[in-house]
């Protein structure tokens, strides 16, 4: 069953000293499960006390380097460490390839034992432990998808690097947690439209409309302090967890 969550990462775009860019972990009773791995993410996951052997899925929503920035040199320090537990990568159509190209320009042999989903050709599959995972394209400039992970009792939500949409929505229907991306405030509404982003604003007209437990925001500009952020509240709750490890 599902336990908790952690944002590892929460920078939109560029990581900063205090701010790494996209990473979530989203443990179970039994294992790990990775969304986003984001230059970085290697680091912020082992200082989080996180175990190889626990890594048995990576999520990824999209190809931008600031999503999928870290995952190369992960799958790299892997192979050092000679970790033969298998871990099952989900993502874009380009993924398999994206690592392989990697690896071979990089003169390294793969022999880790590497499963690979296509997120496009599908939008439901189960997972160990009847952990199913939903999924639903976004709007963003290049192809995006948001993430569902139930064990049928309790529901997350992971949804990034688009604009408010309809999908976002059904996706996140009656979830006990919604994670959002809030790139820019909402007096910026104008800049999140033409980047393809959503305001806090935004964000939390999607969970009214979802009926989700509750909202939590992330991938944050630059732009926004931890001042500016920590003002976001939501049905009485604040939308601001940081790093912390939260239970589902």
């Amino acid at each position: 069953m599902l336990q908790s969550f952690q944002i590892i990462g929460y920078s939109g775009g560029v990581p900063t000293q205090d701010r790494g860019v996209t990473c979530v972990m989203v443990s179970t009773t039994n294992y790990d499960a990775m969304i986003d791995c984001g230059e970085g993410s290697y680091l912020r996951w082992k200082k989080a006390g996180y175990k190889w052997k626990n890594l048995k899925y990576i999520l990824i929503t999209h190809m931008h380097p600031d999503h999928i920035g870290g995952l190369i040199p992960l799958l790299f320090y892997r192979k050092l460490f000679s970790i033969d537990s298998p871990l099952t990568l989900i993502g874009p159509p380009q993924l398999k390839v994206y690592f392989e190209d990697c690896f071979h320009h990089s003169g390294l042999t793969n022999k880790q034992d590497l499963q690979w989903i296509d997120i496009s050709a599908i939008n439901q599959l189960g997972i160990q432990d009847n952990i199913e995972i939903f999924v639903l394209e976004m709007e963003h400039k290049i192809p995006c998808w948001g993430y569902k992970i139930s064990d049928g009792d309790n529901s997350l939500v992971f949804i990034t690097d688009t604009l408010p949409n309809s999908n976002a929505v059904t996706l996140a229907k009656n979830a006990n947690i919604l994670i959002h991306e809030a790139t820019f405030g909402h007096h910026m509404r104008e800049k999140a439209k033409k980047h393809f982003h959503t305001t806090e604003i935004q964000a939390m007209k999607i969970a009214d409309k979802a009926k989700v437990g509750r909202l939590i925001l992330t991938h944050f500009s630059q732009r926004l302090s931890n001042k500016d952020i920590k003002k976001w509240y939501w049905n009485g709750k604040s939308c601001i967890v940081f790093d912390e490890r939260v239970e589902i």
